[in-house]
């Protein structure tokens, strides 16, 4: 009884701390729409006047960004820092444009993503009668807790002054970038959220399920139907609510693929930049090396997100297999049937713009990277030095 109220307890932490990165998006203009309830629904509802506002105070701190940047970058002799400089500049401005882009071209279709994944939970809520208000457990919960830390670290790394200009600068510059890391974050969020419903759903059939199969025996049927009808009920719902699993992750990935794909890129030349400038420059401030580390916990932080997603869409296969023989009801072995040919063509991977498979792999890759980098980074000083 106290590992459940427990789980409960970590649950309701976890919505209140989505609810908190929810108001943070909002607040930086990359979420433009309200969520309200009505009756025992929440609904997401479009908020058109917050919207302008966003576009009009992005495109002034993306301009304003651009303009004092080049002012900035000019005062570095080194050309491979100014290079990275433009680099960043050029990232962050093409990341703001494509939040832009899905704000006022495909806002529609976010909103309609938005309110799927809300009667998604709604529906897993009253399917497994479970009385838990809140979002995923233990893992989630340490997930989402280090993503908030890593979110209040970004206020840590940035040197306000009290000159009116460079404060401005910096601010513009929070604004952008910040902006520009939100689409890290909604990546999170959304394969974190597809992981937890297969997770809650597999939980069900392998734990509730199950036991209503092993009733449809036909020998049994005769004898009482009415758990007969609730299995069948609920097996229906199953396979209803795993196929609409799937179908959401397809939209989220067609609309995040392009984004996914640019953030990776920038935070990586990021790590490089700032590795670059901090070893050359003999600089070992906590927020030159935080920063690259809260940049190397977001990729992490992506990684593990959608490998539990991915983990627990192929645990759904085995499941299936596994209650394909709890019965000889034949009508029960033809969905069964046709579930499992339709499997095989809707594996969740996450494959940005088909060139690399986001996974527990990639996070191998930048750690090599950036070990290999910041090696090569330290022989080249102490040579330098030497010389």
């Amino acid at each position: 009884m106290t590992g459940i109220q427990s789980c409960l307890n970590v649950s309701r932490i976890s919505k209140l701390l989505l609810r908190g990165v929810f108001f943070y998006a909002t607040f930086f203009g990359v979420i433009s729409f309200r969520i309200e309830r009505k009756g025992s629904r929440l609904v997401a509802i479009n908020s058109r006047g917050y919207l302008w506002i966003c576009l009009v105070i992005r495109l002034l701190t993306c301009g304003f960004f651009g303009y004092s940047y080049d002012i900035w970058g000019s005062q570095y002799a080194d050309f491979y820092i100014r290079a990275f400089f433009s680099l960043r500049l050029y990232g962050c401005l093409i990341c703001s444009a494509i939040i832009m882009v899905l704000q006022f071209w495909f806002g529609e279709e976010l909103l309609i993503l938005i309110n799927r994944f809300l009667e998604l939970f709604r529906r897993m809520r009253n399917l497994t009668q479970c009385h838990k208000n809140g979002f995923g457990d233990k893992n989630e919960f340490a997930l989402i807790t280090v993503k908030v830390i890593s979110l209040i670290f970004v206020f840590i790394s940035f040197r306000f002054t009290h000159s009116p200009w460079v404060l401005f600068t910096v601010l513009c510059d929070l604004y952008t970038s910040i902006g520009t890391g939100m689409i890290m974050h909604l990546c999170f969020v959304g394969y974190l959220s597809i992981g937890v419903l297969y997770k809650d759903l597999n939980s069900y059939v392998l734990c509730q399920l199950k036991p209503q199969l092993s009733s449809l025996n036909e020998d049994d049927i005769g004898l009482n139907q009415q758990p007969t009808r609730e299995a069948i009920s609920n097996l229906n719902k199953c396979l209803r609510l795993y196929e609409e699993i799937h179908q959401v992750s397809r939209r989220f990935q067609r609309l995040f693929n392009l984004p996914l794909f640019l953030i990776l890129a920038q935070f990586l030349f990021a790590m490089a930049m700032v590795s670059y400038h901090a070893i050359l420059q003999m600089n070992y401030a906590f927020n030159l090396w935080g920063l690259v580390i809260k940049l190397l916990i977001d990729v992490v932080l992506l990684t593990m997100s959608v490998h539990s997603a991915v983990s627990a869409s192929r645990l759904v296969k085995r499941l299936s297999l596994e209650n394909f023989y709890v019965t000889e009801n034949k009508g029960h072995h033809q969905k069964l049937e046709l579930f499992l040919g339709r499997l095989h063509h809707q594996e969740l991977q996450v494959c940005p713009l088909g060139l690399f498979e986001v996974s527990n792999e990639l996070t191998l890759f930048f750690l090599s990277a950036m070990v290999t980098y910041v090696t090569f980074l330290v022989q080249y000083d102490m040579q330098s030095q030497q010389m």
